[in-house]
């Protein structure tokens, strides 16, 4: 068994590093890399072979394990390789019938015997590693983990791919982004290489990628527009914000992802009042938060101080009444900016 993370399994593939095993196992939910590592497999196993030479069979539902068994056990007549893919979420998954049980238990001994001549690469959403099919398959096999990364998680990645495309972000710069992508979960690697593809051009011959950088390449994505809203509130720029909100209005923006932006950054704001209500110091709040970079911290407890608890909980309850409120339609973009004058105008 060697267990491989996703971009070293990558570099073996389009290097063409030999691999003990005779089954290449890529399984989870993170679509990029897996995508990626699908489409390296053919090179990797064939090389300059002329595509018309190359026997791929593929099985992605319904699969007959007969015919499975056979393609791999049959001698390719062309190149002296042959690939078999398969995709069956449905066999791979979770045995949730009697049936399915036994077809994977019928695959593992299938798996259990490959020729020399043959790869088998498997692809799975979802692989229940607590079957003994699971267990059995990733010791047998070159084995990849592609789960989704959380954005907190995101500085390696953005380091890894910046020196890829020749470049390096500065720190204020991955900062930024990590900002930007904060009210989501999951890092939209596909949309953040592309937009990383962008910088390398934008910055030409210059290597070394700053804040300013990123602001003029991300300006178009549309965590973008909500982040800038959710800033200026935590900013406690009224004018600012409704500047943002109108350009935001008349670009059509659905109202709804600014609201989510909004709502995640004023809940945000509010746990750390609570925290420091408790007696928790910068350290301990970032470690309770999951916020990594000091910066981003920093100016989250300076923003909190432009604020009390009960305007962030008012404004909170009425951006939630808000959120009830849009499936009914009507004043939505009016009501919005009512809340953040509400929130924001100056205290007498």
């Amino acid at each position: 068994m060697t267990t491989y993370k996703p971009e070293e399994l990558l570099k073996k593939l389009n290097k063409r590093d030999s691999l003990q095993e005779r089954i290449i196992l890529v399984y989870g939910e993170d679509s990029y890399y897996r995508q990626r590592i699908n489409s390296a497999i053919a090179n990797f196993v064939y090389g300059d072979t002329p595509e018309e030479d190359r026997e791929i069979t593929v099985f992605e539902k319904d699969t007959n394990l007969g015919e499975l068994e056979g393609v791999i056990n049959s001698y390719p007549f062309f190149s002296g390789s042959s690939l078999v893919v398969l995709k069956d979420e449905k066999l791979l998954g979770k045995a949730e019938s009697e049936n399915v049980k036994k077809q994977q238990e019928r695959l593992g001994k299938i798996l259990s015997d490959i020729p020399e001549y043959c790869t088998v690469f498997i692809s799975a959403v979802k692989l229940d590693g607590r079957t003994k099919f699971a267990k059995d398959l990733i010791k047998q096999a070159a084995a990849c983990s592609c789960e989704p990364i959380k954005v907190y998680n995101l500085g390696d990645w953005l380091n890894e791919k910046a020196e890829e495309l020749g470049g390096s972000l500065d720190r204020n710069a991955q900062e930024c982004i990590m900002e930007y992508l904060e009210p989501l979960e999951v890092a939209p690697l596909q949309l953040l290489e592309q937009e990383l593809e962008k910088l390398a051009v934008y910055a030409g011959e210059r290597k070394r990628w700053t804040q300013k950088d990123v602001e003029e390449i991300f300006a178009s994505l549309p965590e973008v527009g909500s982040f800038a809203l959710s800033n200026a509130v935590a900013e406690h720029k009224l004018i600012a914000a409704l500047e943002i909100l109108a350009a935001e209005e008349k670009k059509g923006t659905a109202i709804i992802k600014l609201c989510g932006g909004l709502m995640f950054q004023l809940r945000k704001m509010l746990q750390i009042k609570e925290l420091q209500e408790e007696h928790y110091n910068p350290k301990q709040i970032g470690e309770a938060m999951g916020i990594r970079f000091s910066g981003i911290l920093n100016r989250n407890i300076a923003q909190c101080r432009k604020f009390t608890y009960g305007e962030l909980q008012d404004a909170l309850l009425a951006m939630a009444q808000l959120n009830i409120d849009l499936r009914s339609g009507g004043r939505q973009y009016s009501k919005l900016k009512e809340i953040l004058v509400r929130l924001l105008n100056p205290r007498g």
